[in-house]
């Protein structure tokens, strides 16, 4: 027998069944490139494998100058050299699992 939690709309409609998987935060990472041309790795995300359909991430900023490669277990983002803006770049990368 199945346990969780189960919601029901006005109509008596089952909306969420305890089947149902629900996306949750697994973790946060967040850094500022100073300058072009950095990058950061990121280590320790216990089970994180991107082949599995189970994880998914979010990275910010959406920029073309700022790219994401997984790992089993982490990840590293980087800024490229090419970007022109001289200004700090603030990142942050969402982790999640259903």
């Amino acid at each position: 027998m199945a346990y969780g939690l189960k919601i029901y709309s006005a109509s008596g409609n089952i909306r969420l069944d305890t089947t149902d998987r629900q996306v949750k935060v697994n973790s946060v990472h967040q850094g500022v490139f100073t300058a072009a041309g950095q990058s950061s790795t990121v280590t320790g995300i216990t089970g994180f494998d991107i082949t599995d359909e189970t994880w998914s991430i979010d990275v910010l900023p959406i920029s073309l100058h700022i790219s994401l490669t997984t790992t089993s277990g982490g990840f590293t983002i980087s800024r490229s050299s090419a970007d022109p803006s001289t200004l700090s770049e603030y990142w942050k990368v969402i982790v999640f699992r259903t």
